[in-house]
């Protein structure tokens, strides 16, 4: 045990020792794939709640417990999931992406800085390596995420009166997408896409970077136990957990104003259908001056509450998956 602890004296050391063999381009699209589709299940009833409390007026929904007894009331459990094929589909695609990409830029960092192939890098570098592949997934996602939008702040327009019959009725995804084709062009799937991308290289960097560092420091704090463990891959499921949670507490913590932002611009022309206000499609100055007056600062966090109840559970789901997928091929390498 002296002779461990004398072994690790900083984070950085520790992260050295972890030896298994790297996962393969097509493992971490699978596994990201994989991991993306159980976090997904696992949140999207919370999501459907975030997002209409984002987007509808105050006084629409008292709180996160109105807004999840309207929905139950009006709508039924289907109401939660309701558009959840295409962010199902887009989120196996996200973290496909989104693991392939840190770990090829992982690669492209130890090129670049004359590391050898099996050195961990510095959280710093991780940090870049999870935002730059945040900004790949970026422009992956934000078609996804606006069909996905659309769909889930839909009915909230027809709740405590009859629906606006100017208001264009989506039966799934794919009318949502051939409606915006036809109305607005290509471009039409990518309304928002700037604060979607400022929104994934900000919030990917801390979900990777935050991962990286508590599991590193649990991995530390294990050397005063009686069996110590030397890297990441010795971490049993509660450490993967805690990690997991963390770095998707992380990823909202930093980057839910932004969230907010993009989620009124993808949905202005689905709350304004038939009033006064459906000409006008606010920018990004616009959509925050409209925010802001809503209720000053905490309209920017609308909804943080059952994000980050959420974020926990969904984020331990994806990394385990991940995790574990990723050791069970290192042991069948080694065969």
């Amino acid at each position: 045990l002296i002779s461990m602890e004398a072994e690790f004296h900083t984070v950085s050391e520790i992260a050295q020792h972890d030896s298994r063999p790297k996962a393969t381009g097509i493992e971490d699209l699978a596994f990201g794939s994989l991991a993306g589709m159980m976090g997904k299940c696992v949140e999207y009833p919370f999501d459907t709640v975030k997002v209409r409390l984002q987007t509808s007026e105050t006084q629409v929904f008292s709180g996160t417990l109105d807004c999840l007894k309207q929905t139950w009331n009006n709508e039924g459990f289907r109401g939660f999931y309701r558009g959840l094929t295409s962010p199902l589909v887009g989120a196996m695609a996200e973290n496909a992406i989104a693991f392939y990409a840190y770990n090829r830029i992982q690669g492209v960092i130890r090129t670049a800085t004359g590391a050898r192939p099996e050195d961990s890098l510095s959280l710093p570098q991780l940090f870049l390596s999870g935002g730059l592949s945040g900004t790949i997934c970026a422009f992956v996602i934000s078609p996804v995420e606006l069909v996905k939008c659309k769909l889930q702040v839909e009915n909230v327009q027809g709740y405590g009166g009859p629906a606006n019959p100017a208001a264009v009725k989506f039966k799934g995804p794919l009318s949502v997408v051939s409606h915006l084709l036809r109305t607005q062009g290509l471009t039409g799937l990518y309304k928002g896409i700037t604060p979607t991308v400022a929104r994934e290289t900000i919030g990917v960097g801390f979900w990777f970077g935050a991962y990286e560092l508590v599991c590193r420091q649990l991995v530390r704090a294990s050397q005063h136990s009686a069996k110590p463990l030397r890297s990441k891959a010795d971490l049993g499921p509660a450490g993967i957990i805690l990690a997991g949670g963390c770095a998707g507490i992380s990823y909202n913590l930093a980057s839910y104003p932004i969230d907010v932002v993009k989620s009124f611009i993808q949905t202005a022309d689905v709350r304004s259908a038939g009033s006064s206000l459906a000409a006008e499609r606010p920018g990004i100055a616009g959509t925050i001056r409209i925010v802001y007056g809503r209720g000053g600062i905490p309209a920017f966090y609308r909804g943080l509450g059952i994000t980050l109840l959420r974020a926990f559970p969904a984020n331990a789901a994806m990394f385990m998956t991940y995790e574990y997928l990723s050791r069970l091929a290192a042991e069948l390498h080694k065969k």
